[in-house]
């Protein structure tokens, strides 16, 4: 599961802000429908949230990546955009979605969560209640494959009691 935007960040920005997130989502995106692991190792890719926030051209990239992967069987890379647990409860709250909305959106074992933030800022409330949490101050642009690995040897000291 990646968070690409939470449904704050598309609500609460500028029109030139969203411009420019929602130019990167489409190239994102339209990279993602030519990468080579998501093609090579056939992962399905299904994207979650109120796609109706972003350009007609996101909209479009997005269902274009669900449909080309929609076949694929060898793993599954879930897009949050546009998504938060809030909007989903209030979805749900007005009949307006249902648990489908996250259809298929495994348990979370892993959050990393970048840029000093201690909190989980609505990701995926339901899906990471099990989930370790995995902090670091380094930004985004700045986490390297070395302190995924880090991230990841840490996650797998951790003793997982799921509550107990």
């Amino acid at each position: 599961m990646v968070y690409v935007m939470s449904y704050e960040n598309c609500t609460r920005r500028s029109a030139e802000e969203r411009a420019v997130l929602d130019e990167l989502l489409v190239n994102g995106l339209r990279d993602l429908r030519k990468d080579e692991v998501v093609n090579g190792e056939r992962i399905r890719v299904k994207v979650v949230g109120d796609l109706g926030l972003v350009s007609g051209a996101a909209r479009e990239e997005a269902m274009a990546l669900e449909a080309e992967t929609a076949s694929y069987s060898g793993g599954s890379l879930h897009l949050g955009i546009c998504y938060s647990g809030e909007w989903e409860r209030r979805m749900i709250a007005l009949g307006m979605g249902a648990p489908s909305l996250i259809a298929g959106v495994p348990p979370i074992d892993l959050v990393i969560r970048t840029g000093g933030m201690r909190r989980l800022s609505g990701f995926f409330p339901l899906q990471t209640t099990y989930a370790e949490l995995y902090f670091t101050d380094l930004l985004w642009p700045e986490f390297s494959r070395e302190e995924l690995k880090k991230a990841l040897e840490w996650y797998k000291a951790q003793e997982k009691n799921f509550g107990a």
